[in-house]
């Protein structure tokens, strides 16, 4: 009798042993999911408090925020932006606008302006605009800054995207919405039609940025084009 208690003993250490891994094993995949579930909570909260350019006025606001679109990955948002600016690092705005006049301190020539891109660095951009102007799209166009996001989500809602790759306008979203027919195509929001065509990535964003930078003085309503060099 005594033996066989010393053999269940033995037996029940064996089992106890064999189950410890399993359990250690299933509380690990709980921290685990746990942690997945902490993280994926994060990731959405993060995301519902995206912001978009045209939530703000100027892009010292955009840049104090720092929850939009970065597209060239500088750390400046919003470029496209009236000022007041603030650059990365900052802790003052270069120049002033009073609250109820976002473009205060832009200007607005009467003549086109004529926004010079390298051809050589942006070939692809190039083609795109020769495409699309042969296609009927205005060689002039004009800043409306207001609705640019409401434009550029409408128009590429259904547009494919592709690794490596960016959908690019013409005109550009900021570019359309008030001027001749060709400019305020299609409503809801007003302007948003345009033509698309996928560029490389680097390219298109580099685009942008120096776009931005280059319209930046400019007030909505101000006429300008592309030329390429």
């Amino acid at each position: 009798m005594l033996l066989l208690a010393a053999c269940g003993g033995t037996e029940a250490m064996v089992r106890s042993t064999e189950t410890a891994p399993e359990a250690s094993s299933t509380e690990t995949k709980t921290a685990a999911a746990s942690a997945a579930a902490k993280t994926a909570t994060a990731t959405d909260a993060a995301a519902a408090a995206a912001g978009r350019c045209s939530d703000f006025s100027n892009q010292a606001a955009a840049q104090r925020a720092a929850n939009t679109r970065d597209g060239d990955g500088d750390g400046v948002y919003c470029e496209s932006l009236p000022c007041p600016c603030l650059k990365k690092g900052a802790s003052k705005p270069s120049g002033t606008a009073a609250p109820s006049n976002p473009e205060a301190g832009c200007v607005k020539p009467s003549a086109v302006q004529q926004i010079g891109f390298s051809a050589t660095k942006y070939p692809n951009i190039r083609r795109h605009v020769l495409r699309a102007v042969r296609g009927g799209w205005p060689k002039t166009l004009m800043i409306d800054r207001r609705g640019t996001d409401a434009r550029r989500d409408r128009l590429l809602a259904n547009v494919a995207t592709r690794d490596g790759y960016d959908r690019d306008e013409y005109p550009p979203a900021m570019g359309r919405g008030r001027g001749s027919e060709a400019l305020t195509r299609g409503a809801n929001p007003v302007g948003w039609m345009a033509s698309v065509m996928l560029v490389p990535s680097s390219e298109n964003r580099s685009h942008g940025a120096v776009m931005g930078i280059k319209l930046r003085r400019f007030c909505s309503g101000t006429r300008f084009s592309y030329r390429f060099y």
